[in-house]
C-alpha cells in the first residue's frame, strides 16, 4: 500500500472514530520519535518486559526490537496497560544469531548501537551522543548483555550509582535511559520527530485499532475503491 493509498485508507477511518480520539493521536504522534529505539536482549520476565515497553511509550520511543535467542518475549499485559498497542515492536528469532541480525539491521538504518553496560570507554547518558540515531541495548538481569552484543557496540553508557547494589533492575534502567535521552532530544535542536509519511501510516494504523470492526471496514473500503477503478 502506497502513501495515496494509505491517506484515503485513514480518511475514511477517521469517520469511525469520535474527533477527540482523533486529535488525541494526531497530538501523541507529535511527540512521537525513532531518533532513539531500544532493542532488548532475551528478556524472559514478562513484567520486566512490559515495564519497558511501558516507559518507552510512554516517554514516545516508537520502535522496540526484540532479539529472541533462547527466551521468548512474553510482556505481562497488566503491567504494559496496553503500551504494546501503540508501539512498533520488531521481533528477531529467525537467524541463529539474532543479536547480530537485529545489530547489522539498526545499522545499515543508521544507527549508532549503544550498550548498557559497564565498559571502560563508557560514558554517562548526558554525555551519549545525539546527533545520530541511537539504539540502546538492554540484557537481561542476571546476565546482561551478550559478548556479541557487546562487542558489536560502537558506544557504551552506564547509569552512574551509589550504593552497595551492582545494578539497576533492567525496567529501572530503561526507564532512566528513556526518560534522560528524551528530555535531551526534545531540548535539542536535532530533528528528532516523525516525517509527516511517518505519521500518516501510524494514524492509520492507530485508527484500524481503535476501531473493533476496522478489519471487516477495511475490507468494504478496498472493494469500494476496487468497483471505482
Amino acid at each position: 500500500m502506497n502513501i495515496e493509498q494509505t491517506k484515503k485508507l485513514r480518511e475514511y477511518l477517521h469517520s469511525f472514530i469520535t474527533s477527540q480520539r482523533a486529535e488525541r493521536i494526531r497530538t501523541v504522534l507529535q511527540h512521537r520519535t525513532r531518533h532513539i529505539t531500544f532493542a532488548l536482549e532475551n528478556i524472559y520476565q514478562g513484567h520486566n518486559a512490559s515495564a519497558v515497553l511501558r516507559s518507552c511509550e510512554i516517554n514516545g520511543i516508537q520502535d522496540v526490537h526484540i532479539i529472541e535467542n533462547s527466551n521468548t518475549f512474553k510482556p505481562t499485559n497488566d503491567i504494559a496497560l496496553g503500551s504494546s498497542k501503540w508501539l512498533t515492536l520488531h521481533r528477531h528469532s529467525k537467524e541463529k544469531e539474532n543479536t547480530l541480525s537485529c545489530i547489522n539491521h539498526l545499522k545499515s538504518r543508521g544507527y549508532t548501537i549503544v550498550s548498557t553496560t559497564p565498559h571502560k570507554n563508557e560514558v554517562t547518558l548526558e554525555q551519549l551522543p545525539l546527533e545520530k540515531p541511537v539504539a540502546l541495548l538492554f540484557g537481561t538481569e542476571l546476565s546482561g548483555l551478550s559478548d556479541t552484543a557487546i562487542q558489536h557496540s560502537d558506544q557504551y553508557v552506564q547509569i552512574p550509582m551509589y550504593g552497595f547494589t551492582e545494578s539497576y533492575n533492567i525496567s529501572v534502567s530503561a526507564a532512566i535511559c528513556a526518560y534522560s535521552l528524551m528530555q535531551r532530544l526534545r531540548k535539542s535542536d536535532i530533528p528528532w520527530t516523525l516525517s509527516e509519511n511517518e505519521i500518516i501510516e501510524l494514524e492509520t494504523e492507530w485508527y484500524r485499532r481503535s476501531i473493533k470492526s476496522s478489519k471487516l471496514l477495511e475490507e468494504k473500503f478496498w472493494k469500494e475503491e476496487a468497483r471505482e477503478k
